[in-house]
C-alpha cells in the first residue's frame, strides 16, 4: 500500500498575510475546476488565472512554479495560497481519488456560501452597531452635562436624602459601557480559550469541545460532515476502507480527523464494523451510524456516506441562517434596553425636582 508522503511546510501562523482576497477565491477555484474539466493541467490552469486574481503575480507565480517543479502537488500549492485547512483536505483525498476538479469546484460552492454569511452579517449588525455608537455618544454627553446639572439642583435644594435618585440615573447612564465590558470580557474568555484549547492534545480539545452546551453539538456536525465527505470519496474511488484510513490518519492538515480515522481504525482491526465503531467513539453527530449501518448492509457505504454529507451540508447552511436571523433582533434589544434605560435616567431625577418645586 503507498501512501502519498506529505512535505513537511512551515506550520500555518495564526495571524499572516493574505495572498488572494478571500472574495477572490471562490472565482479563482470554480475556473480552475472548469479549466480541469475540459482537459488543462493544474499547472496551465493556475498559471493563465492567477494574474487575474493576484496584483503582484510574479513572484507568487515564481514560487508556486518552484512547488510543483520540486515534486510539489496540488494542495502544497493552495496552502501557499492560504486556502483554510478544511478545504485543504479536501484537495488532498480528491488528488488520491483522481476526482480533482469535482473537489475545487465543491469548495468553490462552499467557500461562497462562507462569504455571502459573512456579508449577510455585516449587512445585519452593521445598522444596529451604528445606532449603538450613536446611543454611546449621547450617553456620554448626558452624563457630562445633564447629570451634573440635576444633581446641583438637587442639592441646592438641600434634600440630601433624595441623593438616591441621582446614583440610580448614573447607574442607567452607564448601561452601554456595561455592555460594552461584557461584550469584550466575553470575547476575551473565547480568545483565551481557543488558545487553550490549541494547546492541548487532541483527544483532550474533542473533549473539552463536546462539553460546551449547544456548540458540542454544532462540533459533531461539522467534523461528521466533513469526516463523511473524505471518507465517503475515498471508498467511492475504490480505495478500500483500511487503506481509506490511512490516507486520513496521515493527512497533516485537520488533526481532528486523523484522530478519529485511527481511533476508528483501531475499533475496526480489533473486530468491530464500522457502525458499531462510530458508536462506541462518539465523536458524531446523532443517528450517523443508522447510514453507516445500511451502508455495509447494501454495499454502497461510499456513495451513502457522500449523500450523508450533502444533508448535513443543508442542515448546517439552515442554522448558520438561523443564527443570521436572530441577531439583529438580538442587538435591537439591547438597544432598547439602553433607550429605556436612558430614558429612565432622564425621568427619574425629574419628577424629584417637580416635588422640589
Amino acid at each position: 500500500m503507498n501512501i502519498p508522503l506529505i512535505k513537511n511546510l512551515p506550520t500555518t501562523p495564526l495571524f499572516q498575510k493574505t495572498i488572494i482576497k478571500p472574495s477572490e477565491f471562490p472565482t479563482l477555484l470554480q475556473r480552475i475546476s472548469t479549466l480541469l474539466s475540459e482537459g488543462y493541467t493544474f499547472a496551465h490552469s493556475i498559471e493563465m488565472l492567477l494574474p487575474y486574481h493576484v496584483k503582484q503575480y510574479e513572484p507568487v507565480q515564481q514560487e508556486i512554479s518552484n512547488i510543483l517543479h520540486n515534486g510539489g502537488n496540488v494542495t502544497q500549492v493552495f496552502q501557499f495560497l492560504r486556502l483554510d485547512n478544511q478545504y485543504l483536505v479536501s484537495i488532498e483525498m480528491a488528488e488520491v481519488t483522481g476526482r480533482l476538479s469535482e473537489a475545487i469546484e465543491i469548495v468553490s460552492k462552499q467557500l461562497t456560501f462562507q462569504q455571502q454569511a459573512k456579508l449577510k452579517l455585516l449587512k445585519v449588525i452593521s445598522y444596529p452597531i451604528v445606532l449603538f455608537s450613536f446611543l454611546i455618544l449621547l450617553f456620554f454627553a448626558f452624563r457630562t452635562y445633564f447629570l451634573p446639572n440635576m444633581a446641583s439642583v438637587v442639592a441646592s435644594r438641600g434634600q440630601g436624602e433624595e441623593s438616591a435618585s441621582i446614583q440610580w440615573s448614573a447607574f442607567f447612564l452607564h448601561m452601554p459601557d456595561y455592555i460594552v465590558a461584557v461584550s469584550v470580557f466575553l470575547c476575551c474568555l473565547l480568545i483565551t480559550f481557543i488558545f487553550y484549547v490549541r494547546k492541548k492534545r487532541i483527544d483532550i480539545q474533542l473533549h473539552l469541545l463536546f462539553k460546551l452546551p449547544f456548540f458540542s453539538l454544532f462540533w459533531r456536525l461539522i467534523l461528521t460532515r466533513q469526516f463523511s465527505r473524505h471518507l465517503g470519496n475515498l471508498l467511492v474511488a475504490g480505495i478500500s476502507l483500511q487503506d481509506a484510513f490511512d490516507h486520513l490518519k496521515f493527512q497533516q492538515h485537520q488533526k481532528q480527523i486523523a484522530y478519529i480515522a485511527e481511533t476508528l481504525q483501531e475499533r475496526i482491526l480489533i473486530g468491530d464494523s464500522l457502525s458499531r465503531a462510530v458508536v462506541l467513539v462518539g465523536y458524531f453527530y446523532p443517528k450517523f451510524e443508522h447510514f453507516i449501518a445500511h451502508g455495509e448492509a447494501s454495499g454502497l457505504l461510499g456513495r451513502e456516506l457522500i449523500l450523508y454529507c450533502e444533508l448535513l451540508d443543508e442542515k448546517l447552511q439552515k442554522i448558520i441562517e438561523r443564527l443570521l436571523a436572530i441577531v439583529q433582533p438580538l442587538l435591537f434589544i439591547i438597544i432598547a434596553m439602553c433607550v429605556i434605560a436612558a430614558y429612565l435616567s432622564i425621568l427619574i431625577p425629574m419628577y424629584d425636582v417637580i416635588d422640589f418645586i
